[in-house]
């Protein structure tokens, strides 16, 4: 267990540009990593659940997880997402490459041991 590495975007998605980000690099990080052993879960976001999107991971993605409806805390990401904002704000970035820099070192700082936890726990929570 483990996370990939991050990705930052300024714009916002749509579903043909998530197919192309998930293949660039979720599926070329992944598939070295885990093999055919990894899961990917979302949430229930247009971008997501679109027919375009939904017929393009059934082809590539090995396993995933429907997020239930009113599970906001069911991902492991969400818990990472809050260590990686506490830490952030103690950095007080000022500037838009300052809080870039400070979310690439914080979410590299997690080692697969530090994430273990918050999957492992993700059993209990569906």
């Amino acid at each position: 267990m483990g996370a990939t590495p991050l990705c930052i975007f300024r714009e916002n998605f749509i579903q043909l540009r998530y197919i192309s980000t998930l293949n660039e690099y979720l599926i070329e990080q992944a598939n070295p990593l885990y093999g055919n052993v990894w899961i990917l879960q979302e949430d229930n976001s247009p971008v997501h659940t679109g027919k375009v999107a939904k017929a393009w991971k059934s082809q590539f993605v090995p396993h995933r997880i429907d997020w239930p409806p009113n599970s906001p805390d069911l991902a492991p990401i969400e818990n990472l997402w809050g260590v990686l904002k506490r830490r952030l704000m103690v950095r007080a970035p000022k500037t838009v490459e300052q809080l870039k820099k400070g979310i690439i070192e914080i979410w590299q700082s997690f080692d697969p041991e530090f994430i273990r936890p918050f999957c492992l726990s993700m059993e209990k929570r569906i």
